[in-house]
């Protein structure tokens, strides 16, 4: 399910999606209004040298190969760390927790930010919660 906007809402960055929607996805974005975001792809060909936080992996081998490393700016996710995990050069935001979805940890961090959490991205974080 989709978490690109929670990104965007909680730290200013741009939303994008990594691969294409599946069904699933497509109903969620649809029943909530919520705008399908734009390619990984096509937001590192306009500027090769964005900031990217990485969103429920932290895996290398999960990593599109139009991320460059030194462009990691951060790693949100519930999975366990294994041996293939980003490496950086320089500090970045990391929250990595055993809950059960990345995105009660991104719920919980409008909470903590204390961010307005607008019905659409509630909603598309519950349709992820309840899909992961």
């Amino acid at each position: 399910m989709p978490n690109f906007l929670v990104r965007q809402l909680l730290y200013g960055g741009t939303p994008a999606r990594a691969s294409d929607i599946n069904s699933e996805t497509k109903f969620a974005l649809d029943y909530w209004k919520v705008p399908c975001p734009e390619t990984i792809e096509s937001l590192v060909e306009q500027d090769p040298d964005r900031k990217i936080c990485l969103v429920d992996f932290q895996q290398q081998s999960q990593m599109n190969p139009c991320i460059k490393m030194e462009n990691i700016a951060g790693s949100i996710d519930h999975h366990a760390i294994q041996g293939n995990a980003i490496i950086t050069e320089k500090p970045i935001l990391v929250d990595i927790r055993p809950w059960g979805s990345m995105s009660s940890i991104l719920a919980h961090s409008f909470a903590v930010h204390e961010k307005p959490l607008p019905k659409s991205i509630a909603g598309i974080l519950l349709s992820a919660i309840l899909s992961d």
